[in-house]
């Protein structure tokens, strides 16, 4: 997918960057098919669920604009090498645009960093160049650790690092966001997922380097409603810290 690279953003715009997912444990297909229907409506940049809905979710996807992506070894990167490999030639059966994987987390804390990068590896030839975004769980790393995630995941290949699974009780902060920038550079994106529930917030990461970001499906029509009060229906990213909103209730939803 192109990534957008402007300061000022439109409704449109603000939509694109978002991947609304339906990742709680407890979704069901009328949770599914209430986010396709948001994807129709709103033209999401891609969305996500979990893998047992893939067959359906990725064939009702390609009836909208929005990409279909795949959760790999979600959420928790603990299973073996192996395992992922299966999971990834499996979801590329069903075409996927992105595919979002977990790291190895714990192999990681455990400077097991060629473990680590090889874990990635392999799935990066199995996907080939279908985008790679790789989870890091910031919120659970120092920031040493959080540095030297953002350098495996360069070194294995991916095009992003993703900043959470949204499963833990922390969310991502602006300074996750500013750490993982200033290690990457230009070497890969960013795309954050976890604690980006209004717009304001969403904003001022992208004003700060994240380009994605993973939000529950409700919390995504939620900005969207946000976004629709803009002032000339955009808004200067620049200004994104200063910005006063009219805040809509979050979804007390996972992601």
């Amino acid at each position: 997918m192109k990534e957008l690279d402007k300061e000022v953003l439109t409704v449109s715009d603000i939509a694109y960057t978002m991947d609304p997912s339906a990742l709680a444990i407890n979704a069901s297909y009328e949770d599914l098919y209430e986010m396709i229907g948001a994807c129709k409506k709103y033209e999401f940049g891609s969305s996500f669920t979990w893998p047992a809905y893939y067959p359906v979710f990725s064939a009702e996807l390609k009836k909208t604009k929005t990409a279909f992506g795949a959760s790999l070894a979600f959420p928790s990167g603990q299973e073996p090498t192996f395992l992922k490999e299966k999971q990834a030639e499996w979801f590329m059966t069903m075409d996927p645009v992105e595919v979002d994987m977990v790291m190895n987390v714990g192999w990681l804390r455990s400077k097991k960093f060629k473990e680590t990068e090889d874990d990635i590896k392999a799935v990066r030839k199995v996907i080939g160049d279908t985008s790679l975004k790789v989870i890091i769980e910031a919120m659970q790393l120092t920031d040493e650790e959080i540095i030297s995630a953002c350098k495996v995941c360069i070194d294995a290949g991916a095009d992003y690092v993703k900043t959470g699974t949204g499963f833990s009780k922390d969310p991502t902060t602006l300074h996750h966001v500013e750490l993982i920038k200033a290690t990457v550079g230009t070497q890969a994106k960013l795309k954050v997922a976890g604690g980006v529930r209004d717009l304001k917030t969403l904003l001022q990461m992208y004003k700060r380097g994240a380009r994605r970001f993973g939000i529950g499906y409700r919390n995504a029509v939620n900005i969207i409603k946000e976004a629709q009060n803009l002032p000339g229906g955009q808004v200067d990213t620049n200004k994104a810290d200063e910005l006063e909103l009219q805040k809509t209730q979050p979804a007390d939803t996972g992601y």
